[in-house]
């Protein structure tokens, strides 16, 4: 069964692979149609540079779908009948109490090979190749440097049971889902449990983590990237199906998006921990810092606690949470409102509209809040073991190093290393974005204290 679907999602012709993909594609709009669904003609599914990827010097290719043709704002691109959305019951959006259920019924599709009633829809699931921080080892987990998400990441990853997302979903179905009667000294050990598992689990679990909407996994819908600042359709359920409609019209060669997550719970670190990439905007930065204690009377963003200094006495610590949203052209706002953060996500998001309310509400902070932004924020860069620039050069040695070990001369690499440097390298890039995410937020702070000295000695004159 695994062959079958190797052969079909890699099959290469003379252009590279990208025919055999297009006629995969073609094979699922025209099962879609087949049994009741609809798909414009004008939505395809290509290899090119993802525009929402923070890497603008990156050429990899993504895959996902495009406009072939112009398509007008409120064209319908695409319905799927309940009967084709897997994990849903009979002809209704309902998913299984059982979650299990779905997933391992979802493994059994897969290994039925071409027998599969879904087979032109698994076909295309390339959830096997995905690398999530929560199935990373303990040495990509350590080149975090205890950036958000490591304390996350490591707990799922040490077998801790968590709630719902990309960590906690893998502890649950361990623990759930897979029978465990062989004892080893593994047996807590959460990516070791689950490379143990069969591959059509695998990649069960997989695709549960980096496709489905609440255990529906629905066709065509989830080829479609993501990117929070530049969503393009929208989708409405109804007891007959889903339906995904335009929002704006999309040129020719343009890319279509829709969001994983949006709102003030889409910080960077979580998109990262889930779904193992960073977008280039909007990328809200969110985390709990611990300080010694100063006066922040005019900063509600703390909390305090007094604890015994170990002397008879008390010290208090502060919990500070540092937030900030980084926007286009490098434009930050710092300690950013609600009502800015609950557009994330949204379809038809007006970016200018964005940028002249982030620049009022900068000047609008404090400027207590502002240098005590500034502090903190320093502070926590001086306890990095590296400097973003050192981490450039480490990234070049080590994406220098994967290519030795993938090249045809050193074919004893032992199991797993490669995937291994990878998500090395995958934490290198990110801790590199978190830094320079810090260093934008903090230039940004100075601008705007610069312009308030200035303003005020005017003032004084």
């Amino acid at each position: 069964a695994e062959a079958a679907f190797a052969a079909a999602a890699e099959k290469e012709d003379d252009d590279g692979g990208t025919s055999s993909k297009s006629k995969l594609f073609d094979n699922l709009v025209a099962w879609v149609r087949h049994n009741g669904g609809r798909v414009d003609n004008r939505l395809g599914l290509t290899n090119h540079k993802h525009h929402g990827d923070v890497d603008d010097d990156d050429d990899r290719l993504v895959r996902g779908g495009v406009a072939l043709q112009n398509i007008q704002a409120g064209t319908e691109l695409l319905f799927l009948p309940w009967k084709i959305v897997f994990g849903t019951i009979a002809n209704t959006h309902i998913v299984p109490e059982n979650k299990c259920d779905v997933l391992q019924s979802y493994a059994a599709e897969v290994d039925a090979g071409r027998a599969s009633f879904w087979y032109e829809y698994l076909a295309l699931d390339d959830s096997l190749s995905s690398r999530v921080p929560s199935l990373w080892s303990g040495l990509a987990i350590a080149e975090l440097q205890g950036l958000p998400p490591y304390y996350n990441v490591e707990s799922t990853t040490s077998g801790a049971a968590g709630a719902a997302g990309g960590g906690g979903l893998t502890d649950w179905y361990l623990s759930n889902c897979v029978d465990n009667d062989d004892e080893s000294d593994d047996e807590h050990d959460g990516v070791v449990a689950f490379v143990n598992l069969p591959s059509s689990s695998r990649q069960a679990l997989l695709a549960a983590i980096t496709r489905a909407a609440g255990l529906r996994f629905l066709p065509v819908y989830d080829l479609l990237n993501h990117h929070n600042g530049m969503v393009n359709v929208q989708s409405f359920a109804d007891r007959e199906g889903d339906t995904i409609t335009t929002t704006v019209d999309i040129q020719k060669g343009e890319e279509i998006f829709i969001s994983y997550r949006g709102g003030p719970e889409n910080t960077v670190d979580e998109m990262f921990r889930r779904y193992g990439f960073v977008e280039e905007w909007p990328r809200y930065y969110s985390w709990e810092l611990e300080e010694e204690e100063e006066d922040l009377r005019d900063d509600d963003s703390n909390e305090s606690e007094d604890a015994d200094d170990g002397n008879g006495g008390t010290t208090t610590r502060r919990r500070h949470r540092m937030k900030f949203l980084v926007l286009p052209q490098q434009n930050v706002a710092i300690y950013p409102p609600t009502s800015m953060l609950s557009q994330i996500g949204l379809k038809n998001l007006n970016i200018d509209d964005v940028l002249a309310k982030t620049a009022k509400h900068n000047q609008s902070l404090s400027t207590q809040q502002l240098i005590h932004f500034r502090k903190v924020g320093v502070d926590f860069m001086s306890t990095l073991t590296t400097t973003a620039e050192e981490d450039m050069l480490i990234l070049e040695k080590t994406n220098d190093d994967l290519l030795m070990m993938m090249s045809p001369q050193n074919l004893d690499a032992p199991a797993g290393e490669v995937e291994q440097v990878m998500d090395i390298i995958s934490a290198i890039r990110y801790r590199i974005k978190f830094k320079q995410g810090i260093q934008m937020a903090l230039d940004t702070t100075n601008e705007v204290l610069a312009v308030r000295k200035y303003a005020n000695a005017s003032d004084e004159l």
